[in-house]
This record gives structure tokens, sequence and C-alpha cells, in this order.
């Protein structure tokens, strides 16, 4: 009698104890967040941060009943190594359910065997290269691809008249996407590709590769580097070197960003580019995230494709966890943003259910002068883009 008893006993501790850990599961969902904090690219880290605790601040750190903790690490660079070792230790020490970040595609490949092996869904804030959501069935990205931007881009450039164009990107994966979107696309629009340049990652001095681009005698120049030091320091060299009095015209991606704008200077006016996102945008949804971007963060400041790319991160890994109710189960998570749409910031997007990419508007943006400050201003709208690489590209896309 006394050894039931103490079965019991330890049968119902056992009990509450599992109840107690069921509890604590559904009333506190972890979330590691993996961003460059430090180091030259700290600006992804801050945005993706500021993103990440607008939506917080908003939702109450809430999603029903569930509050929602976020764990943030630093991959202190492109530095895949340290990227995987962090994204295990948050898995598996701190028992984090969802995974967001990944600023730069090395580091988001590094992620791949963690996420596949503990089955934890990563929503990816940025990286450009297409073929990244291939390596696990757990990857969903809210940022954007290469190709995504670039082809509405080249078809804008061929609409308006250019017929021959050098193409001049980063050396490097993404890079090297661009270059594929540039060319497929511009051939197919009867355009000729007059060179490609590719500038290795770090350069600072653009004039022999500037005048290769003269001596092709181009229409214009596509062209993709890295938010930073290197996209500020070709557009700047673009234009005093005179390649626009040349006649040659600059078409980019993300190489005007407001952040960047002020280092780059008057240089940057008229340039075209194509994203996905404006801070100028005049729709409801991006007047109320502006406003309430700016109560946060001061009046001077404005959101961007990483705050943006967070906040909207942080709305998916929301339907996930209402999917879940709160418990970890990756194959049901991912399965209830397959095909989820909402409207953000950005315009309307949705989660395409066979690539797991956002399927969203892509803005033709112009350099102007906008309230005394420069800015990209939207003038043409590509609406509803679905990723073109997975489209054009189906045998590889299937393997």
């Amino acid at each position: 009698m006394m050894k039931r008893h103490l079965w019991l006993a330890v049968a119902l501790a056992s009990a509450c104890q599992f109840t107690a850990v069921s509890v604590a599961r559904a009333e506190e969902i972890k979330v590691g967040v993996l961003g460059l904090f430090s180091g030259s690219a700290s600006w992804w880290g801050t945005e993706y941060r500021r993103g990440l605790n607008l939506w917080m601040e908003q939702n109450k750190s809430k999603v029903g009943d569930d509050t929602i903790v976020l764990l943030e690490r630093d991959e202190g660079g492109v530095n895949p190594q340290r990227t995987r070792q962090l994204a295990q230790e948050l898995v598996v020490r701190d028992q984090v359910q969802y995974l967001f970040g990944g600023s730069f595609t090395p580091n988001v490949l590094a992620m791949a065997d963690v996420v596949n092996q503990t089955k934890t869904p990563l929503v990816i804030g940025n990286s450009g290269t297409s073929s990244v959501t291939l390596k696990s069935p757990y990857f969903v990205r809210t940022g954007f691809t290469q190709w995504t931007v670039s082809v509405p881009l080249v078809e804008y450039a061929a609409k308006k008249g250019v017929k021959n164009a050098a193409i001049v990107v980063a050396d490097f994966a993404t890079g090297y996407d661009a270059i594929d979107a540039y060319s497929e696309t511009f051939k197919k629009a009867g355009g000729k590709v007059a060179v490609e340049v590719k500038v290795p990652l770090g350069t600072t001095d653009f004039s022999s590769y500037l005048q290769r681009v003269r001596d092709a005698k181009p229409d214009a120049v596509f062209m993709f580097m890295p938010v930073g030091p290197m996209s500020a320091g070709f557009v700047k060299a673009f234009k005093e070197r005179e390649l626009d009095k040349a006649g040659i015209q600059l078409f980019a991606t993300t190489e005007t960003m407001e952040s960047d704008l002020p280092a780059i200077g008057d240089s940057a006016l008229g340039t075209i580019t194509a994203l996905h996102y404006s801070p100028f945008l005049t729709t409801p949804e991006n007047t109320a995230f502006v406003k309430a971007y700016k109560a946060k963060y001061g009046p001077g400041a404005l959101p961007s494709i990483a705050s943006v790319s967070a906040y909207d991160s942080m709305t998916l890994i929301a339907q996930m966890i209402k999917a879940t109710r709160g418990k970890k189960d990756a194959d049901r998570a991912i399965a209830a943003v397959k095909g989820y749409s909402w409207v953000s910031a950005r315009g309307p997007v949705s989660i395409d259910p066979k690539t797991r990419e956002i399927v969203q508007n892509v803005y033709i943006r112009r350099v102007e002068t906008i309230d005394g400050k420069l800015g990209n201003k939207p003038i043409d709208t590509y609406k509803s883009v679905v990723e073109p690489w997975h489209i054009s590209h189906p045998e590889v896309a299937a393997k």
C-alpha cells in the first residue's frame, strides 16, 4: 500500500511538472533573432530591432494568451560558422520555437542543417539569392531576392528605350544572381549587353571599372552593390566621372536607400531604382506605419526595407503561433503561412505556397528632393511580383 501511494505521489508530481511545463510553453513563446548588430553592416541589425520592437509594442508582445519573448544574438558580420553556432544554441539550449533574421546569404545557408534537424521555422529577413529557400522546407522569406527587383527594373528600362546596357555587380553570390537576372531579362526584351563587370567586395576605387563601362559606350548601367560603402561609393563615382554627361543612365535596386543618401549626396539625384518598399509610399497602411515609426524613433527617422521586413516577419510568426496554439509544431506552422496574405506597409503581400517566397509589389523609384531631403519617390508599380527565378528555372527549383 505504501509503495502504491509512493508511486501515485511520483506520478502526480510528474503530471504536475508536465502541466507546468506545458502551461509555461503556452504562455511564453521564444523567438531567436539573429542579426548584424555590430560591425560595418550593423545598420541591418539596428533596423531589424526597430521593426521587431515596433510590432511588439503595438501588439503588447502577445498573440492571444501567449507572450512572445525575443532573444537577440549578434552575427558579427559575414560569419557562417558563428551564425550556425548561435542558431544551434538558441534552439537547443534556449528552446526557441522560431528563428528570425539572417542578413546575408552565407549566414542564412549556415543555419539550414540546424533548422532541418530540429524542425525550427526560420523567417528570413534578408538574403538576395533566389535558391536559398530550396535548402530547407522550414525557410520562409519576407525580404526579397535580387531577381524580384531586377526583372521589373530591366523591363522598365527597356520600355523607356534602353537598347544597349552594361552590367556592373559586386563579385559574390547575390551579384551573380543580379547578372543572370539583368542579362536574361534584357535579352528577352531585345536588348544587348555591352559588357559585364564584376567588382571585388570591399572595393573603394571604381575608376578602372567605370572606364571599362565608358569604353563600351552603353545607353545605361544596371548595377548591384551591397548596401553601404560600396553602393554609395559607386553611385558617387559614376557622377564624378561624368558618365551621366556621356549619355549613360544609371539603374539600381537597393543602392540609394534613404540611410545612404546623405553620404551619396546630390550625385544620386535622378537615379532610377526598383525595390519593394519606399517610405514615401502614400498608401494608408504605409502612412500609419511611418507615423508610428517616427513617433517611436524620432521625427527624422524613416523605416526601411529591413525594418519593414522585421515587422512583417513578426506578423508571419504570429500567424504560426495561432495555428499551432503556441506549441512547437514546425510542419503545421509552415503549412499555416503557405498562401497567407495580409496588407503590409509595403503593399498587399502573400506567401507563395510552392516556394515560401513573398509575393509583393515592386516600385520603380526616382531619387528626388522631398521635403528638403533626398528620397526615393515611387513613379511606377509592378504589382504582385512572384519571385521570378523559380519560374524561369523550374528544372533547378524542382531538384
